[in-house]
């Protein structure tokens, strides 16, 4: 008996070894819907959806490809794996795999979650596999600074298996509907009987990604990635499966709406002008100019002025282009692609989308950039909008393109019963920064629930600031003093020749129009919304200078005018291209005394981190009244005022050069800097990593010394960068803004949030909760950060808006 027992035991104690604990998985799949476009969760809802290869791997064992499309079948312990949470499933991208293979298991008739109290969302939304028994190799890549794609972590990893470069015209031939030809035989699809070789290699494809996958893991294994992360992750993928309802009837309306108003606005503007293009800022200038009104441009302010003292039938004609100048439709369009069968719009956050911080991306509708609403009536133009009362709308408002733009928030609604819940942080980036810094008399200021403005107006000035009160006239001053680019790539001529403003150094003489002079260095200000015009990539509001003009101008007013960039060697006239992208943007500090500087042949303004005269002027500084002769010292008010500020850049600077030079961890303040194994890590107060991969710090070839490290450029290529003390503050400052967010959204776990926007959360909930007990919830302080001060305020609403 006691031999026995002991086998028994072995025998169990073999089981318990061949357990299986993780599978890699590449997915190869077919519809008819644009995966691009419509996004995966739409995608595998299509009835022609089909997975037609399944490749895996069990614990790191060789790659085993299931052909589907020819009949094979997954074995019965593969399809149990899927739904045993204590399995790890590995994917690139693994939100694709989970999805499509929810859709799979759901047509086999299997249970998707046999444990539903395990499923962290409610069983009737239970309509995805549990992300809690998934992760993500991409995040994986993400967390340690490489690139976003399967290939191009293959290529900087130098791995011995690469992704096959013959898969795009695969996928292009087997994934995808095919055009009917009489080549073909009119068929709409090819199948593996159309291009047998063609299908083998893509067998082939379908097994090296799984390896490559694998390859990843297992160079990445000494730099694991936090379970905290990997629990924000899941819960970021419950985000993307509970989705957040569109009101369809509302956008569908809205586009039907818009086209009727466009041909409207056209129809009557070319009546009254006889112009081939009313749209045509070119042609409407001469228009004008012709019958009497001289304008150097049809921005909005200046429309705005113009109207003043227009006659007919000259105003009535700008007033019509001012409304087609409006008109947009694309986010409405892309809730129509986007809402799944139930009508709610999935998959519209991307984790660690933005990998130098670990931000969160939008994705498809990008809620992210949305139009603000400022309608006292919105509910009631909404009502109209949805009617389709357009007559109605044309009478009660002065433009249909306008009230729909503001109507695009309200196309996210709650579900029947519910509302929605809106809260967001307060001030969060000067919060932190302050608190990193040690600025104890801002800390102190949020402390005791003063208006920051006021505050910083105060410190600046040595006076008290009241907002409508004693000294109210320089909150304004401290506001814009409080707040404040060129993309990356662009050249920015020196008196060493063209150099890209990122290798920037204060070396380097730059040219402002008359002389060539000195300036205070190149700073990092993240990645942001850019314009390509005429050669120059920029952000909307830097400002440049322009023939037209004596002062600056921002760069959207420059396009949206047609006005001709002031250069050296050419005048060329702007107009619109291609819709804003999102670039990693900088700036050029205190750029001699006329602060500006030449770049791609344009001459601009300099703006600047950390509040130059430059960064002052393109906040608006000039328009809000404040004389320029007082910006100079304004700046420096500000720098006398937040002292602990100012040297923490400097601080961080000397930190980052330490750890790579000396190979030694440098602590500022409760910030970890170390370099190991070819990697610089900046670890955060939450314990989260920054990683920027192979850093080197030596002399540049003008002499000065840099900090550099590798990553996407601006030509969207893996190649060297360059930093220093303010950039790496940034993305500190902007990292510990995004852990505090995912600390709430954890805290808030219980919540149905079904968005977030910047440092705002979406929770949709029953109509007896509190807001208030919401925005307290999300204000607690996370462990890791005591002292800091946090605040967050909220409203309800029955559709998304602003308040």
């Amino acid at each position: 008996m006691v031999n026995g027992g002991g086998g028994a035991l072995c025998f169990a104690a073999f089981l318990e070894v061949k357990r299986m604990k993780t599978m890699s998985i590449d997915i190869e799949t077919y519809s008819d819907v644009n995966l691009a476009k419509c996004g995966v969760y739409k995608y595998a809802e299509s009835p022609d959806f089909e997975i037609l290869l399944f490749g895996y791997a069990v614990d790191g064992g060789p790659v085993q490809v299931v052909d589907l499309a020819q009949g094979e079948t997954i074995p019965e312990e593969i399809l149990e794996a899927l739904t045993d949470d204590s399995i790890t499933k590995w994917a690139f991208n693994a939100n694709f795999e989970r999805v499509c293979l929810s859709r799979y298991l759901t047509d086999l008739g299997r249970s998707l979650d046999p444990f539903h109290e395990h499923h962290p969302l409610s069983q009737d939304c239970a309509r995805f596999l549990n992300p809690a028994g998934w992760k993500c190799s991409m995040v994986w890549s993400a967390y340690m600074g490489l690139p976003l794609s399967l290939e191009g972590v293959g290529a900087v990893l130098n791995l011995d298996n690469q992704k096959m470069k013959e898969g795009r015209d695969l996928i292009r031939y087997f994934c995808v509907p095919c055009k009917e030809t009489k080549t073909n035989g009119g068929r709409t699809r090819n199948l593996p009987r159309h291009a047998p070789d063609k299908w083998n290699l893509f067998k082939s494809y379908n097994k090296r990604d799984v390896e490559v996958e694998m390859a990843i893991q297992e160079r990445l294994q000494k730099y694991p990635v936090p379970d905290q992360v990997w629990e924000e992750y899941h819960q970021d993928q419950e985000i993307n499966d509970r989705g957040i309802a569109i009101d369809l009837e509302l956008a569908r309306q809205a586009v039907a709406m818009d086209t009727k108003s466009r041909e409207s606005l056209m129809t009557a503007l070319k009546e009254k002008t006889g112009l081939e293009n009313p749209n045509s800022v070119l042609q409407m200038l001469g228009w004008l100019e012709a019958r009497g009104l001289k304008s150097d441009s049809l921005g909005k302010k200046e429309v705005k002025e113009l109207l003043k003292t227009a006659q007919e039938p000259l105003r009535s004609v700008l007033q019509l282009r001012q409304k087609l100048a409006k008109s947009s439709v694309k986010k409405y369009q892309a809730m129509e692609m986007t809402a799944c069968q139930d009508g709610r719009a999935r998959g519209m956050f991307q984790f660690y989308g933005a990998n130098r911080t670990g931000r969160f991306a939008g994705r498809h509708i990008q809620l992210q950039n949305l139009p603000q609403n400022h309608l006292p009536d919105l509910s009631e133009a909404r009502d109209l909008v949805r009617q389709g009362n357009y007559e109605a709308l044309e009478l009660l408002y002065d433009s249909v393109p306008d009230v729909l733009s503001q109507l695009i928030r309200t196309a996210f609604v709650p579900r029947e019963g519910m509302k929605f819940v809106v809260s967001d942080f307060s001030a969060i980036e000067a919060r932190v920064i302050s608190w990193m810094a040690g600025e104890k008399w801002k800390a102190a200021a949020f402390a005791a629930g003063k208006d920051i403005y006021c505050s910083t107006a105060s410190q600046m000035f040595g006076v008290p600031v009241v907002k409508h009160g004693v000294n109210g006239e320089l909150r304004q001053k401290g506001k814009i003093a409080e707040l404040a680019c060129i993309a990356e790539g662009q050249l920015v001529l020196t008196d060493h020749g063209l150099i890209p403003i990122e290798n920037m150094t204060t070396e380097d003489r730059v040219w402002d129009g008359e002389n060539w002079v000195h300036h205070d260095g190149v700073v990092y200000r993240g990645e942001r919304e850019v314009m390509r015009y005429a050669g120059l990539l920029a952000t909307p509001d830097h400002p440049v200078y322009v023939e037209e003009k004596k002062e600056p101008v921002l760069f959207r007013t420059a396009a949206e005018n047609g006005y001709h960039l002031r250069r050296l060697c050419s005048s060329i006239v702007i107009r619109y291209g291609d819709p804003p992208a999102r670039a990693r943007v900088y700036d050029i500090l205190n750029a001699g005394p006329h602060h500006r500087f030449t770049v791609s042949d344009c001459l601009v303004h300099n703006c600047g981190y950390g509040g130059s005269v430059g960064a002052l002027k393109a906040m608006g500084a000039i328009e809000m009244g404040i004389p320029e002769e007082e910006l100079g010292p304004l700046v420096q008010s500000w720098r006398a005022a937040n002292p602990h500020i100012v040297d923490f850049w400097w601080q961080v600077d000397g930190a980052v050069k330490t750890a790579i030079k000396q190979r030694i961890p440098v602590w500022v303040n409760n910030i970890r800097f170390l370099c190991q194994s070819g990697m610089l890590f900046i670890e955060l107060p939450s314990g989260r990593q920054l990683s920027y991969v192979k850093p080197r710090i030596g002399e540049n070839k003008f002499g000065g010394e840099s900090v550099t490290y590798e990553g996407i450029g601006a030509t969207k290529k893996w190649e060297r960068l360059e930093s220093y003390g303010p950039k790496f503050v940034e993305n500190i400052v902007q990292g510990t803004a995004r852990d505090i967010l995912c600390y709430a959204m954890q805290t808030l776990r219980c919540c149905a949030i079904v968005g977030h926007v910047h440092d705002e959360l979406i929770i949709e909930c029953r109509k007896d909760v509190s807001v208030d007990a919401i925005c307290q919830q999300m204000a607690r302080t996370p462990p890791w950060a005591e002292g800091l001060i946090l605040r967050a305020d909220g409203y309800e609403c029955e559709f998304y808006q602003k308040d």
